[in-house]
């Protein structure tokens, strides 16, 4: 429904009321003038006054509306802006509470279906190792970006958490902006994610793809289930949970199509070597997972150990499966894919995933630069001088093996 609707609340489950695809849109009470829903597409619903002067319109927040009955946002309009605390605090918690009071209310109002279990595992992780004692006592409305800014520079140096934790002080933060502990727009987490991503996407090097392969070859008789995840995720870009946990009646034709992965339903595109791949193992298949755990009735769950032995095998340093990934990214970039394109490849639910392999796109974009115009400046020599450029011998059309056509 757009934003401005006016609607029943006492009728309806504000819950099952659909979220705006991105910012946020305002619905307002049908009964009680002056009461809004205001809806995020981060996932926040929140009661709001929305209260006119001569000057200007007055916007305040009562409290997030899935911890406050509308009973309580009314008792709360209508009581005036003189009668309410600080910033229209929603009664949850105090003006002055800290950062340990509030951070418990946060992780539990996305345990209710808003984030995936792992993910909340990681959070509380996060929480209890990094946030916690450095900021539990804190004030949330007194926390500076001074003071985050330090607190990120002390977690990166000793935890490679530091996304998570960022991520979670940051949503913490947004939480208070929504019930009223902070001014909007105050985050002092802001800028800080952005910063830290730098150049996400690289290419492995020819060589070093050969190497894979050919490790892979070597290990295949010892490790099969292992070295054939590692050939999907190559030629995918999938997550590596996406292929562990892969199931056979999702995949269908060219697409394994997922109900739920880190960000939601998605598809999984298969070229053909992949195609090839999944059709040998089905062969030989037994029960509904490509990749069954070994002593268990379900998927494999990890590759660490096998990937060590891969790695050592093909003399590939230290890198990560989460490489394969970045890149099937970076080839698709750098040559010429768009990045919303790559984005729907990967399974990223914005461009904001994605925009870390932008430095690639330049780089395409300045070779083609490049070729157009020695073919214009060709052309000008060619109409200005009467020396015509002479055609080259084009080369034979070669068709590709599999296998050159994957370490390309």
């Amino acid at each position: 429904m757009p934003s401005g609707t006016k609607i029943d609340f006492e009728a309806i489950d504000i819950l099952s009321i659909a979220l705006p695809a991105r910012g946020e849109k305002l619905l307002y009470d049908a009964r009680a003038k002056g009461l809004a829903l205001r809806l995020r597409a981060s996932g926040a619903r929140t009661w709001i006054a929305v209260e006119r002067t001569a000057a200007r319109t007055v916007r305040t927040t009562l409290g997030d509306a899935r911890h406050l009955p509308l009973e309580a946002a009314h008792r709360l309009l209508a009581a005036g802006p003189q009668n309410r605390s600080d910033v229209a605090n929603d009664a949850l918690f105090g003006p002055d509470a800290t950062i340990a009071e509030v951070l418990t209310r946060f992780l539990a109002s996305g345990e209710a279906g808003r984030w995936k279990p792992g993910t909340i595992r990681n959070m509380k992780a996060v929480t209890k190792m990094h946030i916690l004692p450095h900021f539990g006592g804190h004030e949330v409305r007194a926390l500076t970006p001074e003071e985050v800014n330090r607190w990120h520079l002390d977690i990166t140096a000793k935890s490679s958490a530091v996304r998570m934790a960022l991520s979670t002080l940051s949503g913490l933060m947004l939480y208070a902006e929504d019930h009223g502990l902070r001014e909007p727009g105050s985050n002092p987490c802001r800028g800080l994610r952005r910063k830290q991503h730098g150049k996400r996407g690289q290419m492995m090097s020819p060589d070093a793809v050969r190497r894979l392969w050919a490790a892979l070859d070597r290990l295949q008789d010892r490790i099969p289930d292992a070295c054939d995840a590692v050939r999907l995720l190559f030629l995918t870009g999938a997550r590596r949970s996406e292929i562990l946990s892969l199931e056979w009646d999702r995949i269908v034709g060219a697409r394994a199509v997922l109900e739920d992965s880190k960000a939601g339903p998605r598809t999984i595109w298969l070229n053909a070597p992949a195609r090839e791949l999944l059709a040998i193992r089905k062969g030989t298949a037994k029960g509904q997972f490509v990749f069954p755990a070994p002593r268990s009735k379900g998927p494999m769950k990890v590759l660490d150990r096998a990937w060590t032995l891969i790695r050592q095998e093909g003399g590939l340093g230290n890198i990560r499966v989460h490489d394969l990934r970045h890149h099937f990214a970076s080839v698709g970039v750098s040559n010429g894919i768009d990045l919303r394109l790559i984005g729907q490849l990967l399974g990223h639910n914005d461009i904001d995933s994605t925009i870390g392999y932008a430095h690639l796109a330049t780089d395409a974009l300045a070779r083609s630069a490049s070729k157009v115009s020695r073919r214009i400046e060709r052309s000008l020599r060619g109409d200005g001088h009467g020396r015509p450029v002479r055609k080259r011998k084009a080369d034979p059309v070669r068709i590709l093996s599999v296998k050159e056509a994957t370490h390309a």
